[in-house]
C-alpha cells in the first residue's frame, strides 16, 4: 500500500470528521469577515455624522483641564 493510497483511505473513513473541521472553518471565517464588514460600515457611518454635525469648522480650541466662562462668549 503506497503513502497516497492510505491518505486516501484515511480520509474516507474520516469523512464526518472532516467535514466538520470544513464546516467550522467556513463559518468562522464567514463571522470574521462578517464582523469586520459590519465594523467599518459602523465607522464610515460614525465618521461622516461627525463630520456632517461639525459642519465647516476650520478650528478648534481646546481648552485642556480648564473651562471657559459665560463672560468669555460676550
Amino acid at each position: 500500500m503506497t503513502l497516497t493510497a492510505l491518505a486516501l483511505r484515511g480520509l474516507a473513513h474520516h469523512w464526518r470528521s472532516h467535514l466538520g473541521v470544513l464546516l467550522g472553518a467556513a463559518v468562522g471565517s464567514a463571522v470574521l469577515v462578517g464582523a469586520l464588514v459590519v465594523g467599518d460600515s459602523v465607522r464610515y457611518t460614525l465618521r461622516t455624522m461627525g463630520l456632517i454635525r461639525l459642519g465647516q469648522v476650520d478650528y478648534a480650541v481646546a481648552s485642556g483641564e480648564r473651562l471657559f466662562r459665560e463672560a468669555l462668549a460676550d
